[in-house]
């Protein structure tokens, strides 16, 4: 089933918050558990943030966590040629980052066609030009070895097929290209924080209780993650994502946990990696 644009709140109501009417929609889409149902979500949240904000595209929230852009952006330093980002999103902050890089090509990739036309139009208006396509992460419009860098932030986590999504990102990269690949952290020190409280006063709440957001379908830890793309690429770097700095105890936490074991419990994980 190809997703097309519907109003999944079909009975009379007031205006809704493009990403309200998203969380709403994502809870009953997850737990329907219809990969056809949980793709036409971001079909319909890109529409519906082209409907309510053409006029304001200043006012569209970038959708996954600002201490993650730069890491993902440093890590494609000094790669050039035609790069691909996998899933957009409604504000393309990571495309147009990385098109601001003379001698680049930046395709802007999301699902659905106001979440592309969003990402065409920041670009126009931020002097940057944006390739932007309509297609699924899982089944990329793309010939093999298409791409000389692939940069795939907070995306991974939402595709019902996040195997096929990997096996995808590596076929369209070409050799020797960097693929950067960012997710949350299901071990995170905040996360782990928050269950803690939780079970001394005997709350019992399942693993998707703690995600970042609602639609995600999964998150990893480390291990788990690596051993996803195991099969399709082999990891060069590793970079371990701390919190906004805003106080000094977050500017230490930051520094530890990028040395040694203690990575495994940053905010988000990142990885840089080339296909088998």
């Amino acid at each position: 089933m190809k997703p097309t644009q519907t109003d999944p709140y079909p009975d009379p109501m007031p205006f809704v918050d493009p990403l309200e009417r998203h969380r709403r929609a994502a809870d009953r889409a997850v737990a329907a558990g219809s990969a056809d149902d949980i793709k036409q979500l971001y079909v319909d949240l890109g529409a519906d943030w082209w409907a309510a904000h053409a006029e304001d595209l200043d006012s569209i929230p970038v959708l996954s966590l600002p201490e993650t852009q730069p890491v993902v952006l440093g890590e494609l330093t000094g790669v050039y040629g035609r790069l691909l980002d996998a899933g957009c999103g409604p504000n393309p902050a990571v495309s147009v980052a990385l098109a601001r890089t003379p001698n680049r090509t930046v395709v802007s990739l999301d699902i659905g066609w106001g979440a592309v036309r969003i990402a065409r139009e920041v670009g126009r208006r931020e002097g940057v030009s944006l390739l932007g396509v309509v297609g699924d992460v899982e089944a990329l419009p793309f010939r093999a070895a298409s791409f000389d860098g692939v940069a795939c932030d907070d995306t991974i986590e939402h595709l019902p097929d996040d195997a096929a999504g990997v096996a995808e990102i590596a076929r369209v990269a070409g050799v020797g290209a960097p693929v950067v690949l960012a997710t949350p952290n299901r071990h995170c020190l905040t996360i782990i924080r928050s269950k803690a409280h939780d079970r001394a006063r005997g709350r019992r709440r399942p693993a998707s209780a703690y995600f970042l957001s609602n639609s995600h379908l999964r998150e990893y830890t480390w291990g788990e993650f690596e051993r996803l793309i195991a099969p399709r690429f082999a990891v060069q770097a590793r970079s371990a994502v701390g919190w906004e700095p805003r106080s000094w105890r977050r500017r230490l936490v930051n520094r530890a946990i990028n040395v040694g074991p203690l990575r495994r419990v940053s905010q988000m994980i990142v990885v840089r990696a080339i296909r088998k």
